[in-house]
């Protein structure tokens, strides 16, 4: 990184790509009564209703408690090298985000239940009351009428620097467009190859970081935050 230029930002996707598997897809499983969740999430996948509708009627039919929700996320696996990746992108002042289709307080919860930094959460919200949990979605984008969280808003904030955004499924395919460099895996990969896009592929949080070291530099960081995501 030269002294001139701004560092680039650094933006990641919750589920599957932080995490191990989907935490809101399992959350949704788990605890719906029905099975009506899966015609929800068929018709989204195929692009018959947007992401808002179709999580506004999976969360409406959810029966569970906010503590419920945090308990059964406590076994869910967070990638052992997202604490160093925080890490090296504080070092190197690169500001890092997560943008998500999941709600902000399971994502805060579950980062805290792990001693992880918080760092800025764009995501949905959920309120609980007797009637069950209700979704709502601070970060719709009018413009756009496939995403809840359209998380390419959140990519666009960061013009003048390089735009690093890292994802694995269908939610990601808006802010991939928007952003300077991309990490895919999954669904995500597989979109992008089939428009002919530019991306990096990843398995791990571990292949991001070591790529993004060689690149801007490489920082080490203290053992106890490389030991933090681990359970």
């Amino acid at each position: 990184m030269t002294a001139l230029a701004k560092p680039p930002a650094l933006l990641l996707d919750f589920d599957n790509t932080i995490t191990s598997g989907d935490v809101l897809d399992l959350v949704i499983e788990r605890y719906s009564p029905t099975d009506q969740w899966r015609r929800w999430e068929t018709a989204w996948q195929n692009g018959r209703i947007s992401t808002h509708e179709c999580l506004s009627n999976q969360i409406a039919g959810l029966r569970l408690t906010l503590e419920e929700l945090i308990r059964f996320t406590d076994d869910i696996v967070i990638d052992d090298a997202f604490g160093p990746l925080l890490s090296w992108a504080a070092e190197n002042d690169i500001e890092t985000s997560i943008v998500s289709d999941n709600f902000d307080c399971v994502i805060k919860a579950m980062l805290r239940r792990r001693g992880l930094p918080l760092v800025p959460i764009y995501a949905n919200r959920l309120t609980f009351s007797d009637d069950g949990p209700r979704a709502s979605f601070p970060f719709r984008d009018p413009s756009c009428d496939r995403c809840a969280n359209c998380k390419a808003q959140h990519v666009r904030r960061f013009a003048g620097r390089t735009r690093v955004f890292v994802g694995d499924g269908l939610s990601d395919i808006c802010p991939a467009k928007a952003a300077d460099v991309v990490f895919a895996k999954d669904s995500l990969a597989t979109y992008l190859e089939s428009i002919g896009r530019t991306y990096r592929a990843f398995r791990s949080l571990a292949d991001v970081l070591h790529t993004l070291q060689a690149k801007y530099g490489h920082v080490s960081y203290p053992a106890s935050i490389a030991q933090s995501a681990r359970r």
